[in-house]
């Protein structure tokens, strides 16, 4: 139901693309273009739909990607840093902040720096990019986690756990005592979130809100001007979400 909801929590956990930076532009441009080339020189492969293919790849990491509709590109760990890295350097002027995030991010770091992490699809050279072009004013926060730090990439919660454990054990405490919300706007990445136990934020800026539901989203909201970060002190974290 829409409306506003308050919730405490120990710790916050972003997705990047989409949730933080909108990078979809950028990113689809490139993967068209990667597109068109495949299908007028298939090697053998079926053609792909571009609007199906960008259903399905949202919030998956590229080496998986690769893996499953372009087995024939190098996917080495520098292939992969180098196709990404051109995403920035080729379309990186069509990225820019998701409303409400630069200040959101610039309320946390005030008195929570250590409270909140990145987690990302994107390869460090992406992800680092994407921050250092989007949120010049924003200190990045310690826990960063990439592609390049997790053996399987979103669905599975590997990544999430890690920022999560990470965390918990910065502040001296156990998981069992700790909780945490992610923040994610892709169904592959709320199913991370929901598998490893955490509350989900749904951000409707690349789907729809009856997707994020079906995906496992506990709450939906349209961007992150509608999350309030209520207390100002150091500690347990309070905020506020105008629901979808």
């Amino acid at each position: 139901m829409p409306g506003t909801v308050t919730i405490n929590t120990d710790f916050l956990l972003f997705d990047l693309d989409g949730t933080l930076v909108n990078s979809n532009e950028a990113v689809e441009a490139t993967w068209h273009d990667v597109i068109k080339a495949h299908n007028e020189n298939q090697k053998g492969l079926p053609p792909l739909d571009p609007v199906t293919f960008l259903k399905s790849s949202h919030g998956s990491r590229t080496s998986e990607i690769f893996k499953r509709y372009f087995p024939y590109f190098a996917s080495s760990t520098e292939d992969i840093n180098n196709f990404e890295q051109g995403i920035v350097t080729n379309y990186g002027h069509f990225a820019k902040p998701v409303n409400g995030s630069t200040e959101l991010l610039e309320q946390i770091n005030k008195n929570h720096h250590e409270q909140w992490a990145i987690v990302t699809s994107g390869t460090f050279k992406l992800a680092h990019g994407w921050v250092e072009k989007v949120f010049p004013s924003v200190t990045k926060p310690t826990v960063f986690i990439t592609a390049n730090d997790v053996n399987d990439g979103k669905p599975n919660p590997e990544g999430y756990l890690k920022a999560f454990h990470t965390l918990v054990k910065s502040k001296k405490g156990t998981p069992e005592e700790k909780q945490a919300i992610v923040f994610e706007d892709a169904p592959t990445g709320i199913k991370a979130g929901v598998n490893g136990k955490f509350v989900v934020v749904g951000i409707a800026t690349t789907f729809s809100k009856q997707v994020l539901l079906d995906a496992g989203a506990t709450y939906v909201i349209e961007d992150l001007s509608q999350v309030r970060l209520i207390n100002d002190h150091k500690g347990s974290i309070e905020i506020s979400l105008k629901v979808l």
